[in-house]
């Protein structure tokens, strides 16, 4: 496998990376982080026997924390270097299907997917051989991925988002597809496509449905975002244009999926909106009586959780007030009710066995600091899904 650092020279330039991460910095710093890239072994002949369940939480770094006791006690198995929102090693999600969990890592910079199987050990997903089509820097480095802002997983198939480049794999890294979402350029609706920071949902078996939304950044006829949906696991996409989300919903602030259920949440989660056949069709706004909250998909509910108050449904239009006190930031399930949740400008991760009434901090680490990095250096996402019962490697 050709070296990132053999094209760090680009890097520096700005061709590769963002001037907020290359801008700067000594040549030193800028070297070690693609240096610690290259060090990681390749994959594409992962083995998984999905039998232990396990919470896998990620922050920037590739900081990767593993519980395999039910959110009791967590083991940090990955680090690789200081990262930013924008750097080598920006780290934002986790996603996982079918006994393989994988971590996109990398904004404003070349994206890698690290992935496992038993939650310990950690590879490129790529065996190397196979070589993304339309994406800068893999003709040089084929374990280049597409630019990965959000990543989702489903029936085995890995389908990520980003800047204008959809990707998968349905075979846990030995071939990928992409798709241009620059093929909508003429595209007759009356407004371009402008769009940034696309994340994928996975809406269930029944359906097989990808959806993803991204921001929207038209200056002409703005609206809500930019939402699209894929039928045939991510290979091809085709953009929608929900006429209530467009003409009603401020700006989004999230979206989740439990099933065919799918909830989008306005800017400020003050209000929500919910498909019930995967994106075909729309119905809100659903006022949550709450401000500044934030959507999680915990079991087969969805969660706003705000500083002054949270509130849970299950069908988007009756509510539940949750206990006093839920912690801001995301919240994940697992099967059996325990819940564990993250926030990005918090260093530690808070587990809760009684529905929410009692929070215990189960895991916290010294935040990293220094002048060449920037950006909250808390957790920024969390999954649960199963691993082999034994390490692999």
């Amino acid at each position: 496998m050709k070296t990132l650092t053999r094209f760090l020279i680009l890097a520096v330039a700005g061709c590769l990376v963002s001037p907020a991460f290359s801008a700067d910095l000594p040549p030193e710093f800028v070297a070690a982080a693609y240096k610690a890239r290259d060090e990681i072994p390749l994959g594409g002949d992962f083995q998984p026997d999905p039998s232990v369940p396990a919470f896998v939480a990620v922050g920037h770094g590739g900081r990767i924390l593993l519980s395999r006791d039910d959110g009791r006690s967590w083991e940090q198995v990955h680090f690789g270097h200081l990262g930013s929102d924008h750097s080598p090693w920006a780290t934002k999600a986790v996603a996982y299907t079918d006994g393989v969990f994988v971590v996109p890592i990398g904004w404003g910079a070349p994206a890698m997917w690290l992935a496992s199987e038993d939650g310990v050990n950690w590879r490129h997903l790529t065996d190397g051989k196979t070589t993304l089509k339309g994406v800068k820097g893999a003709d040089e480095n084929s374990a280049i991925m597409a630019g990965t802002w959000g990543i989702a997983g489903g029936d085995g198939v890995f389908v990520s988002g980003g800047y204008m480049t959809m990707s998968a794999t349905p075979d846990f890294g030995k071939t990928f597809t992409t798709f241009s979402l620059r093929e909508f350029k003429e595209d007759p609706r009356p407004r371009k496509l402008v769009t940034h920071h696309v994340g994928p949902v996975w809406c269930g078996e029944e359906s097989g449905r990808f959806l993803a939304l991204g921001q929207d950044r038209s200056k002409e006829n703005p609206v809500f975002g930019n939402l699209y949906v894929s039928d045939d696991r991510g290979k091809t996409w085709t953009w929608l244009e929900p006429e209530l989300l467009n003409e009603t919903c401020e700006g989004y602030s999230g979206i989740e999926a439990t099933g065919e259920l799918v909830v989008i949440a306005d800017k400020l989660g003050a209000n929500i909106f919910v498909s019930r056949d995967a994106g075909e069709s729309w119905e809100g706004p659903f006022a949550t009586g709450l401000e500044r909250a934030t959507l999680s998909s915990a079991g087969d509910e969805f969660w706003l959780v705000s500083a002054k108050g949270s509130r849970a449904t299950k069908d988007g239009t009756s509510w539940r007030n949750l206990p006093d006190g839920v912690p801001t930031g995301k919240i994940v399930a697992s099967p059996e009710g325990t819940l564990i949740n993250i926030e990005r400008r918090r260093c530690s991760i808070l587990r809760s066995d009684d529905g929410g009434k009692s929070w215990e901090e189960v895991f916290a680490y010294e935040e990293p600091k220094s002048e060449h990095i920037h950006g909250a250096q808390g957790l920024r996402d969390v999954a649960f899904g199963y691993v082999t019962e034994k390490p692999v490697r």
